[in-house]
């Protein structure tokens, strides 16, 4: 998912995603439609379980048992997805709190 005009948002929170196939969703809040929008990152495979990743730093740590702390199976992550992402989208959360 990505937000248009990321600079019109601030981030608010992480909670237990609500879909099935997410591990978290970030909660941010529009300032200026004053409302509030879920971006849902991190995946979860069909069989239930949750893909690794370098490291839960959500604070939450609901999935912080699938860290492997691996730090070639990250470099091979951003060698896959890049290092770049749009601010406040999906892949900016995964990258900035899953894989850092």
């Amino acid at each position: 998912m990505i937000v248009k005009n990321p600079n019109d948002y601030k981030f608010i929170k992480f909670k237990k995603s609500h879909l099935a196939n997410k591990k978290y969703n970030a909660i941010i809040y529009n300032t200026k439609t004053k409302r509030f929008k879920r971006v849902p990152f991190g995946a979860i495979k069909k069989s239930g379980i949750p893909h690794s990743q370098y490291r839960d730093g959500t604070g939450l740590g609901l999935y912080s048992s699938y860290d492997h702390l691996d730090k070639k199976r990250r470099d091979n992550y951003f060698k896959r997805f890049g290092k770049k992402a749009k601010k406040y989208s999906s892949m900016y959360f995964s990258h900035r709190y899953l894989w850092r």
